[in-house]
């Protein structure tokens, strides 16, 4: 040993602050000769055995100064072993080592005379050769191959080995776990987050607050789950990942399934409908079974609407169906593309019933005033240029003349119409038409008469005129109807038939169809293109009414007071006594009056 040297006795001229230490080789043992100053001995059991008094010593005891102890060192053969273990489902191996050193522990020459000697904290190593197992790299590969581990091999794993200190687990090889699949998604498109408003914005108490589809628009969507890929354990085997997991939409009514199954559709246009977390459906209808407030909101809806209750002032209904309200509507506007029904009263506001048609058939009718107006100033300025009157006039001085004499509210018609066309949207009201109205008022106000292109530009604009009117149709829906129980102070507009059951009241009621009032009727207006029948029409105190009707139908009223204005077409008839019946219709281009005195 060349860390101490072999002395043959203990000499006792040492300095007196050093515990000498002898080697004796041929017993194997070291002996320390106690100082002065020790008083405890602290042995370290896993270096070897200590022996005092010929009794080992395993815990902490005490000595006097010149006591001999003897140290028999514990000589370690060596060993590098391993067992190999594969965990996890094959995804890691492990192996489990055993790696002691081969040496033994020594002493150094002398020790410190201190009061306790702590062994531990003064043995030595001294590395021998191996004498023990002591296995190679060459081992570990085949034991590799041995348990079929020929997969994720961790490159250190052999220097990890290596480096082990006594017992521990080290990690050889680690396989690929599969990934995992990625759920399917299902995706709320009606859902959107409210954004905040800002500083300058205002909220519409009145608007509308239900969220509708249309048809063909996407309620939900899924997203395809995607599967996980497989994994590999370390004998190389596949490890199959596994399926995402999916889910199947709930179909209920008026919905279907994209042609590639991954939305649900709206086949109508309404309101959705959400019964649980797969379930979707559309109702085309609109039910309240209460009155219509500031804390619904206005209705717009694509269908038929049912109010159980009333509607308060300010609000709306805008329908592509029909409306049925079981109570009063009270300053509210209501739009009803199919037909209406209000079972009690009206009071104010605004009724329009087949509202398309409506449109359709006041721009039928100022464009065929305007174009019929226009063809006669034409035909009259025309003749007019060709008479001696004429001849030392321009045409365009003569265009202005007539249209001054005779056509003075045709420049008003052509501006009255453009604003009609800038202020309605319908697809019927195209840029042509636009452009023709616009030019016709352009030539016919002010000084555009007397422009030189004047006369041949109208003329143009009368045939675009012609060719547009030709082009437009009015569809009318079969029973199209607007019943009501009482009216007062309300502007009404109907498409098809109009009906009261008790009175009306200083309102404006246009009505395509038949008007019928099986009450009174007293103040206001009424136009009708059908048949019109009223039980008591006008009253005594009362502003003029008026009823207007076509030369085809009839006018038959139970009780006409005076004051009460009759036109038929363009012929005015005016009730200055009360008659206790009146019939009036055109029979052989002939107005007839029948009346009964009363």
């Amino acid at each position: 040993m060349s860390e101490v040297k072999d002395m043959s006795e203990m000499t006792d001229n040492n300095s007196s602050n050093v515990c000498p230490v002898i080697w004796k080789a041929e017993d194997n043992k070291f002996l320390i000769k106690m100082g002065d100053s020790v008083k405890f001995v602290v042995p370290f059991p896993m270096a070897g055995i200590l022996s005092y008094k010929g009794q080992s010593q395993e815990t902490a005891f005490k000595v006097d100064a010149g006591d001999i102890i003897e140290f028999y060192p514990e000589f370690f053969p060596g060993e590098l072993t391993w067992e190999i273990e594969v965990r996890d489902q094959g995804l890691t191996a492990v192996a489990k080592v055993n790696h002691l050193k081969p040496g033994f522990y020594v002493l150094p020459e002398t020790l410190d005379d201190n009061i306790t000697i702590r062994f531990q904290d003064l043995l030595i190593w001294q590395d021998t050769k191996p004498q023990g197992p002591y296995w190679d790299q060459r081992k570990f590969l085949g034991d590799l191959q041995a348990h079929g581990i020929v997969f994720g091999v961790l490159p250190g794993a052999w220097y990890n080995i290596s480096m082990v200190q006594g017992k521990r687990e080290v990690v050889i090889a680690q396989g690929k776990p599969p990934t995992l699949p990625v759920a399917a998604q299902l995706v709320d498109l009606l859902t959107k987050k409210e954004t905040a408003l800002e500083e300058d914005q205002r909220i519409d108490h009145f608007a509308s607050k239900l969220k509708l589809v249309n048809a063909g628009q996407a309620l939900a969507r899924k997203i395809p789950g995607v599967p996980g890929t497989p994994g590999r354990n370390v004998k190389g085997q596949e490890i199959p990942s596994q399926k995402p997991r999916d889910f199947q939409f709930k179909l209920k009514k008026n919905v279907q399934l994209s042609e590639d199954g991954l939305e649900v559709l709206a086949t109508v246009a309404g309101l959705p409908l959400r019964m649980d977390e797969l379930s979707f459906g559309v109702e085309p209808a609109y039910i309240l079974n209460q009155d219509l407030d500031l804390s619904i909101g206005s209705i717009e809806f694509p269908g038929d609407v049912f109010i159980s209750g009333d509607v308060h002032d300010g609000l709306h209904i805008f329908s592509e169906g029909k409306v049925e309200i079981r109570g009063s509507s009270s300053r509210a506007e209501i739009r009803a593309e199919k037909g209406l029904t209000i079972y009690r009263n009206v009071l104010a506001g605004k009724l329009v019933v087949g509202a398309r048609y409506v449109v359709r058939s006041k721009l039928l009718h100022d464009l065929q005033a305007l174009h019929d107006d226009l063809v006669a100033c034409l035909m009259i300025t025309e003749d007019f240029i060709n008479s001696p009157h004429g001849k030392d006039l321009k045409p365009g001085q003569c265009l202005k003349l007539i249209i001054e004499r005779r056509f003075p509210g045709l420049p008003k018609q052509a501006s009255d119409l453009e604003k009609f066309l800038l202020s309605t949207k319908d697809e019927l009201i195209q840029q042509d038409l636009v452009i023709s109205v616009r030019s016709a008022k352009r030539f016919l106000g002010g000084l555009g008469p007397l422009d030189s292109q004047a006369l041949p530009l109208l003329g143009r604009v009368s045939q675009a005129f012609e060719q547009i009117i030709g082009n437009i149709t009015l569809d009318v829906p079969e029973k199209l109807e607007c019943q009501v129980d009482y009216v007062q102070g309300a502007l009404i507009e109907c498409a098809g038939h109009f009906s009261c059951r008790k009175g009306t009241y200083n309102s404006i009621i246009q009505a395509a169809g038949d008007v019928r009032i099986e009450g009174v009727c007293r103040g206001g207006r009424i136009i009708s293109g059908g048949n019109v029948v009223i039980k008591e029409l006008g009253g005594s105190g009362i502003t003029a009414t008026t009823v207007q009707f076509p030369g085809t139908k009839r006018l038959k009223v139970g009780y006409c007071y005076a004051n009460v204005v009759i036109v038929v077409d363009k012929e005015i008839i005016t009730i200055d006594e009360p008659y206790k019946s009146l019939e009036i219709y055109r029979e052989h281009g002939k107005v007839e009056v029948e009346r009964l005195k009363g």
